[in-house]
């Protein structure tokens, strides 16, 4: 009878033995697949060290779910109106010198760019655009 006790009881542990053994088996291949998709499909689909295409330089609230924001994309900074349903080009920063700057205050974690400097490159948008 004790015989039996202590040969059910390690039949109970050699089949937890070999569950957990089996799992980490399947959670290893689950892992090699992951790491196997996301080193082929990530460098065509999900770039990931790269630079990024769009990067939002700042941006500012106006009320309830509008906003303006500044946008890098494709080496140029786009001056871009926000709502729930909308977005919309107000301008661009044509200077090329305030271009540079900005996106190396953007790479570089630096600060939002300041209101005055949105404010005139809007302005010379604005009037470049009504002509």
């Amino acid at each position: 009878m004790v015989t039996k006790k202590v040969d059910r009881s390690m039949e109970i542990w050699e089949s937890v033995v070999r569950m957990v053994s089996a799992l980490g088996v399947v959670l290893a291949l689950i892992l090699a697949l992951l790491a196997i998709v996301k080193s082929r499909v990530g460098q065509r689909f999900l770039p990931i060290g790269g630079a990024p295409l769009v990067k939002v330089l700042g941006s500012g609230s106006l009320g309830s779910r509008k906003h303006v924001t500044l946008v890098a994309v494709a080496g140029e900074v786009l001056i871009l109106g926000t709502t729930a349903s909308d977005l919309i080009v107000l301008g661009k920063v044509t200077d090329p010198e305030q271009v540079k700057r900005l996106l190396l205050d953007a790479s570089s974690g630096g600060s939002v760019p300041s209101p005055d400097l949105v404010r005139s490159e809007f302005r010379e948008e604005t009037v470049h655009a009504g002509r």
